[in-house]
């Protein structure tokens, strides 16, 4: 990229008299020239940042001990001898091993559960990828997480996960990156020049 830069125009002696000299004019680097959105050049998409990190692995932690916790919990159902303090909801109600209102407790446990794995996990996943509505799920998060008080003594390990998570979301850095990907999901697509390995040799004859 050119251009010409009209250039003050300075003076210098010389054996003959006094003779005009024009400076070069340049330009200032790309980045001056061509600002935008503060975003990796290499790929075009905000940078991560630290705190964006911090959440989605809280996220995922959270997810991953609702896991383990619903495995512990069908783990007890499946057996008679457990069945029945397997979970907080059915050791509430206390059904009859076998008999209807055990086997529909055990489904919503497993619901219950489901949830408790699904919502910190797809937050986890959105977060990474720079998707605003997070920071409102984040309250969906928290109430799947709070669900805790149905199951087990294992399923309140996500919740202080999902809580932290649910801070960082809302602070003013995260917060600023996540609007940032607003901005450059707004502007139109551009073609970026992908590296590719060039061979060097002898060019194939054609006849």
């Amino acid at each position: 990229m050119t251009e010409q830069i009209p250039s003050p125009v300075s003076t210098a002696s010389s054996p003959g008299g006094t003779r005009s000299v024009t400076q070069i004019g340049t330009l200032p680097p790309i980045e001056e020239v061509e600002a935008g959105l503060p975003v990796d050049p290499r790929t075009g998409r905000p940078r991560m940042i630290r705190w964006a990190v911090v959440a989605t692995v809280c996220f995922g932690l959270s997810a991953l001990s609702s896991a383990v916790a619903l495995c512990w919990a069908w783990w007890q159902m499946i057996h008679m001898r457990t069945f029945r303090s397997a979970t907080r909801l059915i050791a509430w109600n206390d059904p009859r091993p076998g008999s209807l209102a055990s086997v529909l407790l055990a489904a919503l446990t497993m619901v219950i559960g489901a949830a408790m794995v699904a919502m910190p996990g797809i937050l986890a996943v959105n977060t990474w990828l720079g998707r605003r509505w997070v920071r409102w799920g984040a309250i969906g998060g928290l109430a799947a997480a709070a669900l805790a008080v149905l199951m087990n003594t294992l399923s309140w390990i996500g919740l202080p996960f999902a809580v932290l998570a649910g801070v960082l979301v809302w602070t003013p850095p995260v917060r600023a990156w996540l609007d940032l990907w607003v901005q450059v999901r707004a502007q139109p697509d551009t073609e970026r020049f992908v590296p590719r390995q060039v061979r060097y040799g002898r060019i194939a004859e054609h006849y």
